[in-house]
């Protein structure tokens, strides 16, 4: 579908030289002090118009779409782009058939195979984790610290990553979202409950035999029984879409439900694809710099609901 964006009239010379003056006046010494223009308004200035974002790689375009349901970090990536936060930054870490992360500000001036990935800034975004967004190819979601040092989940407030992932059988998706830790726990419970002993018999002989896929089969069979009787939810069941997009496009389903998704590439998929298959270091690290420029458009708001 073709999508039709608002014409804007190029800017003299006078004015981008005012502009350039200005964005070196605000950066100081060019090391990016962005806490300096925490002022700048994401609000759309046009009545029925939106914003789209465009990722440009040197292999290409990515347009995304940000979702009014995460409207805090919608509005933090605009105002970030808008303050050109994340122009000449790296993908720092790509690991194909799962993602690509970018948005380190210690990544514009690294050398040659420093480790990356701890930079950030001085502020985190509180989770925005719905159960309408979800992993799909070309989820973009902001990147966090682990859970046992962020309860709350909160958001890294400038490192973000697109999900490449990979298709699923659909057998295999429940697979993803089954909370092994609960599954095991329930299930020593169950079998030392004397109403099931016959359960604990099979459990045993499968031991004896050291059938480790039949024990799996038995504990994933007694699922349903152990959410009923401990009133516990131990499968993150998935809905008829989510279900369509991971057994065609694919996506990372084990994700879901941990990390806020604020947008979707709506255009130029194959360009995640093209930067995962670059090669790495140890670290993830690509060997070659994989450069990003951002750009926000206004643009009309039902051109995007056309294609969302």
């Amino acid at each position: 579908m073709q999508k039709k964006y608002k014409k804007t009239r190029t800017p003299s010379l006078l004015i981008l030289c005012g502009l350039a003056f200005i964005l070196f006046s605000c950066n100081g010494s060019g090391n990016g002090d962005w806490e300096q223009e925490k002022t700048v308004t994401t609000k759309v200035q046009h009545e029925g118009d939106d914003f789209l974002v465009k990722i440009h790689t040197k292999y290409g375009t990515m347009d995304v779409i940000l979702f009014d349901d995460t409207p805090i970090h919608k509005e933090n990536f605009i105002k970030l782009a808008k303050q050109h936060y994340y122009d000449s930054l790296l993908f720092h870490r790509v690991i194909k058939g799962f993602m690509i992360q970018g948005g380190d500000p210690d990544s514009r001036f690294a050398s040659e195979g420093e480790s990356l990935g701890q930079g950030g800034l001085d502020y985190t975004l509180p989770a925005e984790i719905t159960e309408t967004h979800f992993h799909q190819k070309g989820a973009l979601a902001m990147a966090r610290k682990g859970d046992n040092v962020n309860p709350n989940l909160e958001s890294n407030a400038g490192q973000f990553y697109l999900v490449q992932g990979r298709a699923y059988r659909k057998k295999d998706l429940l697979e993803t979202r089954t909370d092994h830790g609960k599954v095991n726990k329930y299930f020593s419970a169950l079998i030392e409950d004397p109403e099931y002993a016959n359960i604990a018999v099979a459990y045993t002989t499968l031991s004896e035999r050291e059938d480790v896929q039949g024990q799996k089969r038995l504990m994933k069979k007694c699922i349903p029984l152990m959410e009923k009787k401990y009133k516990v939810k131990l499968v993150d069941r998935l809905n008829k879409e989510e279900i369509a997009k991971y057994t065609s496009v694919g996506g990372a389903p084990f994700l879901d439900q941990k990390y806020t998704v604020f947008g979707q590439v709506i255009d130029g998929l194959y360009i995640i694809d093209s930067l995962s298959n670059q090669k790495v270091d140890r670290r993830k690290r690509p060997i070659e710099d994989l450069k990003m420029w951002v750009e926000v458009m206004e643009v009309p708001k039902v051109s995007l609901e056309e294609v969302n």
